[in-house]
């Protein structure tokens, strides 16, 4: 991995563990203790994931309850100017959607790989 990866990598994590919004606060802690439990697993194991399917810049990261499913929510963007949102199931890493647009606007829908 690159340092400009790595940088905004460390970079996410820690603006992932300053105070924020009170929504923002419960989810941080939420994504904790799903980790320590072992319902997840840990928020590196799926980066690393998203960048060897997709290399790019990250963009944003999300941890979500979906219907029951823990989910991890990559936001990326690829050398070519692609805007990708990936969807990983977080206790087993396993891609689950990608969708994502062209850098000029255009959108796209991919179904799971």
């Amino acid at each position: 991995m690159n340092a400009v990866p790595t940088v905004l990598l460390s970079l996410a994590l820690l603006a992932a563990t300053l105070p924020a919004g009170a929504d923002d606060d419960r989810d941080h802690e939420r994504a904790r203790e799903a980790f320590r439990s072992g319902r997840a697993m840990p928020l590196e194991a799926i980066v690393a994931r998203a960048q060897a399917d997709f290399p790019g810049d990250i963009l944003d990261v999300e941890f979500e309850d979906e219907d029951g499913q823990i989910v991890y929510e990559i936001k990326t963007i690829t050398a070519e100017g692609r805007v990708l949102k990936l969807k990983y199931d977080a206790a087993t890493g396993d891609l689950l959607r990608v969708r994502g647009r062209n850098g000029k606007g255009e959108g796209g829908h991919h179904g799971k790989r």
